[in-house]
């Protein structure tokens, strides 16, 4: 990923990384731009304005209330309420396709 793009500054994190909380910390703080991770941030944390892109979508850890839970990062700021939901797979799933009707409906009711 970094030498398709070079002008970020990347990071991993999951939970077995030791200074992950350091890690998380530079990206709220933006000093690093693109921040992979495993599903330890899908609930309780906000970082304003962000884009999510979820790696093997259709994967069975992905059940329809997590790839919800996933979406509900995105965006999360006054100035940038919206965002870039992005599922990257090689076949949908009943989850996914669930998931994305919801997340359509939610924001239909909230007039997005």
């Amino acid at each position: 990923m970094q030498i398709a793009l070079p002008d970020e500054k990347l990071a991993f994190v999951a939970s077995t990384t030791e200074n992950r909380l350091e890690i998380v910390e530079q990206f709220r703080r933006k000093e690093i731009t693109i921040l992979v991770t495993t599903t330890i941030l899908e609930r309780g944390v906000t970082f304003p304005g962000v884009d999510v892109f979820v790696l093997e979508a259709n994967h069975r850890l992905f059940s329809r209330s997590a790839l919800v839970q996933i979406s509900g990062r995105v965006g999360r700021s006054k100035d940038r309420p919206t965002g870039q939901l992005l599922f990257f797979h090689d076949g949908t799933t009943l989850a996914m396709e669930k998931a994305i009707r919801e997340m359509r409906d939610m924001n239909k009711e909230a007039g997005l």
